[in-house]
């Protein structure tokens, strides 16, 4: 999934988590491609992919210690674990802990098999709708429908907080 459908998901968590700063939702949302990008720039994974390769379906990805399930599992924990620390709030916490993990899943269902369940030589899942154009199309409109989702429940929301004030 590309990070408008993730961006979506941390928009439609912030009414349920009215503690934490959108900004934070959001973040937490990307937790696990910004950790692909560091792990890539210091030698962990690699991707390499050019839109040819992309299309055959043929690029290179090995992302364990950022897209594994085992450890989106971790991270997600970890996540939950610093939220409750700065929060001392349990709701809050759980829900950015769900956030980070809900890029996993929406990952299995475009990607084609290339998360590792767990480390480097673990089976690789992934439920392929990028690979078919009628997959493409439907994920790209996923993508569309997850953000103008999500921020019109923010927006809605965030209305009624505001009618509530005055």
């Amino acid at each position: 999934m590309g990070p408008i459908g993730h961006l979506g998901i941390g928009f439609a968590a912030k009414p349920v988590s009215p503690k934490a700063p959108l900004w934070v939702l959001l973040v937490a949302s990307e937790v696990l491609d910004i950790l692909s990008f560091v792990f890539v720039a210091i030698g962990f994974e690699e991707v390499s992919m050019n839109l040819s390769e992309f299309i055959q379906g043929n690029t290179v990805i090995s992302v364990p210690w950022s897209h594994g399930l085992g450890m989106s599992v971790l991270w997600s924990l970890l996540a939950t674990t610093i939220t409750f620390l700065i929060y001392r709030d349990r709701r809050t916490a759980s829900i950015i802990g769900l956030v980070v993990f809900s890029h996993w899943v929406l990952d299995f269902i475009v990607h084609t098999p290339d998360l590792p369940l767990f480390f480097s030589g673990s089976p690789l899942v992934g439920l392929g709708l990028w690979k078919t154009n009628t997959g493409l199309i439907f994920s790209f409109i996923l993508e569309i429908v997850l953000m103008v989702g999500g921020v019109a429940l923010y927006l809605k929301a965030r209305n009624r907080i505001n009618d509530l004030a005055k």
